[in-house]
Formats: structure tokens, sequence, C-alpha cells
């Protein structure tokens, strides 16, 4: 191959070759109504997110990082006046959306939020004066990549983060935004993979505000490898086949299945919705007790015991998951959610307080939770999920529940007016009625901006 002004150079394997082929040659009218619609879902979803975490402390640690930053090609941060580069737009923005844990997600051999994707197509597009449909079409293709790693490669199990697959998506997004050829395409993506390989310790353990803004850091590097490769920087050669690439030190090897389009559906459809802000393996669990919670006597509990697959069981382990002294330990912590779904009836802000997760009668329930693995449920998995929570009182009466497939999973979608009636939710304390309503208008028909900063307009605080 020849890089374009440069010499004969090896950059790519088959695998590269294949995906820096379909992300460059995408265009916004591949994208089919189906998947123009689930965009708008999750481009909704994602921004009332954003505001609502608009005060959090992470994001305003991020915040003043970013105002301190000028660029010639400036992105705005959500809510805000406040412009800064592209790439700390990224992070901050990205920030908002994941801080609360109430973004949507994509479930397989991994989890990862795949709206983290969102905010770095959004900041390529305002750096380039991009409009409303290449949005679209960079956030599908984000979605897609990312989607199609969950699909086929493994990272957690092999004890690296999910945030890896974020970088690659948000370079093919961004890049294809950018409109990078396809030889500065797969630049960009193996700019993306050699330097952003994360470890799962970052979810592993107390959970700290790190939790929360890894994505984000990674739509962040991505970006970034999509506007180095722009101006012509080259990436290492044989990036994931190679001898030391990602299928030999990371992932062992894979096959993508075929690419969204061309009749075929876009794994944007196919997008897990949270009704809660927790992690989406936790909803299912907390909905199951809120079922047990009208038959069982509280102060009467000898034990409970929680079934569910090998995925969900790993991604809740640790001893810390039963003492949890942070807000990110507790809203990624079963055994917690279900002692506060069983005590207090609700799931809800007050749940991630000191007050609540370190409450003497919760720690005391805690020691009383076990969660088991049901090789059943984990040969389902994720469609159908399943949870089933035995509870035995003082008696020695048991308790059962197993449900499926909780709310926002695509076999029991969360309906549009739902998907609105959550942004709503959100943005009550930082939009007024008026503001929240023209929002979501402007964003049902986001294919159809001519500026992007009409939208940052139109969620401004």
């Amino acid at each position: 191959m020849r890089l374009e002004g440069g010499k004969d150079c090896p950059v790519r394997d088959a695998t590269v070759d294949l995906i820096s082929e379909y992300a460059a040659s995408l265009a916004c009218q591949d994208v089919g109504p189906g998947a123009v619609h689930a965009v708008k879902r999750s481009l909704i979803d994602s921004i009332g997110c954003a505001l609502a975490a608009y005060a959090a402390e992470p994001v305003k640690i991020a915040r003043r990082m970013a105002a301190r930053v000028r660029s010639d090609a400036p992105a705005s941060l959500i809510g805000s006046f406040i412009k800064t580069s592209p790439e700390m737009a990224a992070f901050v923005n990205g920030a908002m959306v994941r801080y609360l844990d109430f973004s949507d997600d994509y479930l397989n051999n991994d989890g990862p939020h795949p709206s983290d994707n969102i905010a770095a197509v959004m900041a390529a597009c305002e750096a380039v004066n991009a409009n409303g449909k290449a949005l679209v079409c960079g956030i599908a293709l984000a979605y897609e990549i990312v989607g199609q790693l969950v699909d086929n490669a493994e990272f957690k199990f092999r004890g690296w983060d999910y945030v890896t697959e974020t970088s690659i998506g948000s370079a093919l997004g961004s890049g294809n935004v950018l409109g990078l050829s396809k030889e500065r395409m797969a630049h960009a993506l193996t700019l993306a993979i050699a330097p952003n390989i994360a470890l799962y310790q970052t979810r592993a353990g107390e959970l700290s505000m790190w939790k929360g803004c890894a994505g984000p850091n990674a739509a962040r590097n991505g970006l970034f490898a999509a506007l180095l490769a722009s101006e012509g920087m080259t990436g290492p050669n044989l990036i994931i086949e190679g001898a030391r690439g990602l299928w030999n030190q990371v992932t062992g090897r894979f096959e993508l299945g075929p690419f969204g389009g061309n009749g075929r559906p876009f794994k944007v459809e196919r997008t897990f919705f949270k009704p809660r802000p927790i992690m989406y393996t936790a909803i299912l669990p907390v909905e199951t007790a809120f079922e047990l919670r009208r038959e069982v006597n509280i102060d009467a509990i000898d034990s409970i015991h929680i079934f569910l697959d090998r995925f969900s069981v790993i991604s809740s382990s640790g001893q810390e998951k039963y003492d949890p002294h942070t807000r990110e330990t507790a809203d990624h912590s079963i055994p917690y959610l279900v002692v506060a779904a069983l005590v207090d009836g609700e799931i809800s802000e007050r749940s991630f307080t000191p007050e609540r997760y370190r409450d003497a009668q919760v720690l005391a329930l805690l020691k009383r939770v076990s969660m088991t693995e049901d090789n059943r449920y984990s040969k389902e998995w994720p469609d159908p999920m399943s949870c089933r929570i035995e509870i035995t009182d003082r008696s020695g009466r048991t308790f059962s529940r197993h449900l499926i497939n909780p709310k926002g999973h695509p076999s029991n979608p969360m309906s549009d007016a739902e998907i609105e009636e959550k942004f709503l939710y959100l943005t009550r304390e930082v939009l007024t009625t008026g503001q929240a309503a023209e929002a979501l208008q402007l964003l049902w028909h986001v294919e159809e901006v001519d500026d992007m900063a009409k939208i940052f307009e139109a969620v401004r605080i």
C-alpha cells in the first residue's frame, strides 16, 4: 500500500484492512431508518445523562482543566459557554454522559458503554463544522465497531478493560466525520490501539472516580488518533495480527461478523438502555428484589442467595462489594443494590450517599448475601438475561423469584416515550420545561441540523 504523500509502508493486516475500508466508505445514506432512529434514542439518552451530571465532582475537575485549553478548532462543553480543544471536549462531555452510570450499554462478551463514543464524534463534528447527518453516521459507525468487538473479541475475561474497544470506535467514528481516506483510517485505527490498551483493574477492588472517566478518556484518545491520522501521522504495522499485536498480546484471535448496512441492521439498533442509574447487570437483580420485598419481613431475613450468569457474577465480585465505601463501588455492587432495594423499596441518588451504603442495617444484611453462577443462565446470556433470588427467613421459610430480561433490554425495550420521560427527569433541575421540550424536538430531528452549535445552545444551562 502507499500512504498519501509518503512511501510504501505495510501498516495493515487483513483485519485492519477490513475495518478501515468499511469505516472510510460508510456514508450517511448507508445508515437505514432503523439505525438513524436508534442513534437519536442514544443521543437523547446520553445528553440527558450528561446534564444530570453537570455538577458531579469528577466533571467539575475535568471542566476546570478543559477551561484552560484553547484551540483554533474549538469544541463546546455541554451545558456551558466554555469552548476548548476537541479532545478535551470529548473527555469532559463523555465524563458527564458516563458519571451517573445511567447511560446506555451493549452486552455480550464484554459490556462497554457505546455512548462513551458520542462525545468524541460530537467534538469531531463541531471542529470541522459537520452537520447532523455526519453526526448520525459517525455515531452509528462507532457503535457498530464497538458492538462487533464485544460480540467477537474477548477483553474482560483476559484482564483488559473494555474501554480499549471505545478507543477504536471513537477513532473510526471521528475519522469518518473528518473524511479520512481508507489509508488514513487504517492509521487512525492503529494509533487508537497501540497506546490505549487499558487494564481491568479500573473496575476491580474499591472503585474510584476513574471508573466513570476511563471510557471518556478512551474516546478522547480515539479522537486524538483520528486527528493525528488526518495530519498524516502513521501508525504501527500489523497492529492486530502481528506477532506483538492485539491477537497475540490481548484478545486472542477473532473474526468480525458482517457489518451493518446493505440491508443488515446496525449494532446501535440493539442498544441496552437503563431505567436506573446502576450498572446494567444489576438492574434485573434489583427488579427481582422489588418483587420479593412484597412478601418478606426485612427484619427476619436469615440469608439472601442471588443466582446469576457468570458475566454478572464477575462484574460484581470482590469483598468490597459487600462493604462499599464509595459511590462508584455502591452502584457496581449487586449485593448492595439488592439489599438497598429490599430495605428502601427504591434505588435513587439517595442510595449512593455514604449515609445509605454505610447504614448499619444495610451492612448487617450484606453479611447475609451470597452470589452464585447458574450455568443455565450463563449459557443463555445475554438473551435472555436471568436472575433468581432466594430469601430464607429465620423460621426456615424460603421465598423465591426468577425474572428475565430487565426493562431496557433489547427484548424488553424502553419505548420512545420512556426515553423522553427519562430525559425530562434527568434535566428537570437544569433546564426549564420549555428548554427540555425544544431540545427533544431538535434531537429527534438531528439529521436535519446544519450547525452543531444549535445542539449545544439548546441544552445550555
